[in-house]
């Protein structure tokens, strides 16, 4: 786990579908990605689904190369050096991102931003009771109580 001081904000985000996950977070990362290093962690590769949506943007070409060259893979060997903040995306069923969320290291940040994202697809998922534990939901319209 984090040993050191920092600030923590955890958010959730519950999708149909790789495009419907990418819509989502697409204003989020656009408007962060100056911001704060962000660092996608997924169980499946997202690479085709995400160039194909930055094909159909009004984005400018900077902006999309800028988010296309986040790691979409499920390669997880980006490592967090020191930064001011981070932002920590993780994608795929509750498992997953529980074992992600577990496997924290000690990181040398001020702040940090956790956006879990669960397809509502998966077996056994319960939206209610996974919401609980976050103090946001991302969704199309941005961040919601």
């Amino acid at each position: 786990m984090i040993t050191k001081e920092y600030n923590l904000k955890k958010y959730c985000c519950f999708y149909v579908s790789d495009f419907h996950l990418e819509m989502i977070l697409l204003p989020y990362i656009k408007n962060n990605i100056n911001k704060s290093k962000i660092i996608i962690n997924s169980q499946k590769d997202l690479r085709e689904s995400i160039k194909l949506l930055l094909e159909r943007t009004n984005l400018k070409e900077e902006e999309k190369n800028k988010i296309y060259k986040l790691n979409w893979t499920n390669d997880r060997k980006e490592e967090i050096y020191n930064c001011e903040e981070i932002t920590l995306i993780r994608i795929g069923n509750n498992d997953y991102i529980t074992q992600m969320n577990q496997n924290l290291k000690n990181m040398n940040v001020k702040s940090i931003n956790i956006i879990d994202c669960y397809n509502i697809n998966e077996e056994n998922i319960e939206i209610a009771k996974i919401r609980e534990k976050y103090e946001k939901v991302l969704n199309t319209k941005n961040l919601e109580k």
